[in-house]
């Protein structure tokens, strides 16, 4: 039997009351509380890049396909709707592609769920002298309506006519605020073309509100047809198709195969990632700020466990002594201290995950914690689980500070059991 371990199992189950008891449940209850912040904060940063993302391909889709002359983000160059293209792409599936990156040939994981046409056009609002820029989204009888459902908070939406193009309005709940308007009301839309100021009359059925307060004070939803009625576009020409993907993963690869062997000569295909960087950027660098928020805890886990053995070794300095005398190693004896401190990291870190889940938990039912929408695009403080993420914290937090446990024990071997029996 290993007697190392046997000696650590009736110094635990027999642990004195005292000063030093009381030092331990504390290390215990640090390590249980440091785990927890890391479980928390990687389960909340991954609900928010998750929740984010989420709205973001639900406003913008997966992938854009538009002429090869767009320079800016919203510029009209149209391209002709293009059925039998659409039908070739709907069939990708599970196709091969080079990954930008490595170099390496890599296999998408599924296919297209949804492509739908979309028209751009900038207006100003207009009513009882109040005037505001919006940036007009047409869409058609094409467009998934649970998408832009999921986004409306007020009224419905737009109803398509197939006979004649349909003057419904969604428009933002910051731009209803702005314009003092509600679902039912009339509002009219100037458009320049051409140096000619053209108006729209259009009735308000909707209202929406991603909480993405860059895009919901810049859009608003139409019919496209009366932008191509403005541009004096034919019904054949749109300013481009959005795609939605089963999988966010395949994005870069997707488009690479779209650009590559489906499309014709003069379009292309960009991911959302590359049209709009700067919020996946900020979402990137959350992962910056989960890694130092481990590595503190982990830091503060260390320093405490360091402190406790030597407090073991100097609360036992009588029996280091007797199990020296009698010849025990001192890596056996080390072993004793280590086998202690072991069993409280693994004690504080069950504690921690108990501590993190019941939070977390708690957080997704009733979302006691609440953001300033405005700043952090969501009202809620989110969540969303990963269990080998959860695990590798785990692991990571008993290896790194197991590791950490065999530094402090080494002064065993500097103690002489002549002197400290003396003084015993």
């Amino acid at each position: 039997m290993n007697s190392s371990l046997f000696v650590a199992r009736r110094i635990i189950k027999n642990a004195p009351k005292g000063v030093s008891s009381v030092i331990f449940k504390i290390a215990a209850v640090t390590i249980a509380l440091g785990v927890a912040v890391m479980i928390c904060a990687n389960s909340v940063i991954n609900g928010f890049q998750n929740e984010i993302s989420d709205k973001i391909f639900g406003f913008w889709g997966h992938i854009h396909l538009n002429d090869t002359k767009i320079t800016r983000s919203f510029e009209s160059i149209p391209i002709r709707s293009n059925p039998a293209m659409i039908d070739s792409i709907y069939n990708i599936y599970q196709e091969d592609y080079i990954d930008r990156e490595t170099g390496e040939t890599k296999t998408t994981l599924g296919g297209v769920t949804h492509i739908q046409s979309y028209t751009f056009m900038p207006g100003i609002l207009n009513r009882e002298k109040v005037f505001e820029g919006i940036l007009l989204k047409g869409i058609g009888p094409d467009c998934d309506e649970s998408r832009l459902k999921s986004f409306l908070a007020e009224g419905e939406l737009i109803n398509f006519n197939p006979d004649e193009e349909s003057r419904d309005l969604i428009i933002s709940e910051i731009t209803a605020q702005r314009m003092e308007v509600t679902v039912g009301q009339k509002m009219i839309i100037n458009f320049v073309q051409d140096r000619n100021v053209v108006k729209k009359a259009f009735t308000i059925t909707g209202i929406y509100k991603t909480g993405l307060g860059e895009y919901d004070k810049r859009f608003a939803y139409c019919d496209q047809r009366v932008l191509q009625d403005v541009m004096d576009w034919d019904a054949n020409q749109i300013s481009g198709y959005e795609i939605f993907l089963d999988h966010i993963d395949d994005a870069e690869g997707m488009a690479d195969i779209i650009y590559a062997d489906y499309l014709p000569r003069g379009m292309f295909a960009e991911t959302i990632h590359e049209k709009r960087p700067n919020i996946f950027e900020w979402l990137k660098l959350l992962n910056v700020n989960e890694q130092i928020i481990i590595m503190l805890m982990i830091i503060v886990s260390i320093i405490n466990m360091v402190t406790v053995i030597l407090i073991f070794i100097l609360d036992r300095g009588h029996m280091i002594g007797v199990l020296k005398s009698v010849g025990f190693p001192d890596w056996d004896i080390r072993k004793i201290f280590i086998y202690q401190a072991f069993w409280l990291v693994v004690k504080g870190v069950v504690l921690g995950n108990i501590i993190a889940i019941t939070l977390l938990v708690a957080q997704r039912y009733f979302g006691f914690i609440r953001l300033d929408e405005s700043s952090y695009y969501l009202a809620v403080a989110p969540v969303s689980f990963s269990l080998w993420q959860i695990m590798l914290i785990n692991l990571l937090a008993v290896f790194v500070i197991s590791v950490w446990m065999i530094i402090p024990t080494y002064i065993i071997t500097r103690i002489k059991p002549i002197k400290v029996l003396e003084f015993g």
